[in-house]
């Protein structure tokens, strides 16, 4: 067998790619030329030159190939982006498997395209109705359509997975993760609202777990699984956690959501006159207040999928990641 994946160079893409090489899989992996594959070209990784927006270009990568593992994603950028990379370059990579003979096609998906949990009490499964509210959950809405319809119409093998968010080592400095921790770490996090609404999270190796056995099992495809940790957490006690592993106090501050609500209008002027994409929306404030629940039994039935690394596990390797990583850069800084 031998895999093709999209994204290694980012956080999760880099996790799949340690595992399957570890598990003696041939291992394809799709860069730009103005990516960072230095350390891809230690571990002696197979690289092929493309990109998903350059359809062409997708023809020689996917040779030879009989698994895909779509993990590439624009997640905190401009509508136009989101769509671009996520919509647009998803169907180009399945415009090319056409022609091919891939034996299964796992697209990394998200929570995001479902939407936040319509009430208190409501846990989102695999056939929810979706209600995305960001850029990027509506880029990832539409991406899983088209995924399901070239399955009707092409029987392009496909299964999608949906995490909610995903947490562990070498986290992207860009994430709101990375940033929680960061903000803790520092004594400048505020909760907006109660902090009592409840997140699903995903320890990473739990979802590279999920995303395995997603393309080893038979009969997934055409199918949509979520995958995350055994049940969710309160922001606050997702931020407690955290602050009890960095051993630093939480402020009892809690920013109300009026507050947060006029910051990000006033917040919205200078993004849309400079091009940047603001840190804080109403958008967003939705995201952190809401509740962010999914049920995994649909994967634990069919897929065999059992969390392996506990809430408190993960936290604490992603803390002690953070910590380490905190050393190298003030030692690069010198």
């Amino acid at each position: 067998m031998k895999a093709l994946i999209t994204g290694t160079t980012g956080f999760i893409g880099s996790h799949v790619f340690k595992t399957l090489c570890e598990k003696g899989m041939e291992v394809k992996c799709l860069v730009r030329k103005s990516s960072k594959v230095e350390q891809l070209k230690k571990e002696g990784a197979e690289l092929a030159y493309g990109d998903l927006l350059d359809k062409d270009s997708l023809h020689d990568a996917i040779r030879g190939v009989d698994i895909i593992y779509h993990l590439a994603g624009e997640v905190y950028s401009t509508e136009d982006k989101n769509y671009h990379l996520n919509v647009i370059g998803t169907k180009n990579l399945l415009d090319a498997c056409l022609s091919g003979n891939i034996k299964k096609f796992i697209y990394l998906s998200s929570i995001a395209a479902v939407g936040p949990n319509s009430g208190s009490g409501v846990v989102w499964d695999e056939n929810s109705p979706c209600s995305p509210i960001s850029p990027y959950g509506r880029s990832k809405y539409e991406a899983e359509q088209l995924l399901l319809e070239t399955f009707r119409t092409h029987g392009l093998p496909v299964v999608i997975i949906r995490p909610p968010i995903v947490y562990g080592p070498r986290v992207s400095r860009s994430s709101r993760v990375f940033m929680f921790v960061h903000l803790i770490n520092r004594g400048l996090y505020r909760a907006v609202g109660d902090g009592k609404n409840l997140i699903s999270m995903c320890y990473v190796d739990n979802l590279i777990q999920g995303i395995l056995l997603a393309g080893e099992k038979e009969g997934t495809e055409g199918k949509i699984y979520f995958i995350a940790d055994e049940k969710p957490y309160t922001i606050n006690e997702i931020a407690e956690a955290i602050a009890r592993e960095e051993g630093v106090r939480l402020s009892s501050f809690h920013m109300p959501i009026w507050l947060a609500n006029i910051m990000a209008v006033i917040l919205s002027v200078p993004s849309k006159l400079l091009g940047f994409v603001s840190p804080l929306s109403l958008d967003k404030i939705r995201e952190m207040t809401s509740n962010w629940v999914c049920n995994i039994s649909k994967a634990e039935r069919e897929l065999g999928y059992r969390p392996i690394t506990t809430f408190e596990q993960g936290i604490k390797k992603t803390v002690e990641w953070y910590s380490a990583y905190l050393k190298t850069a003030h030692k690069e800084q010198r």
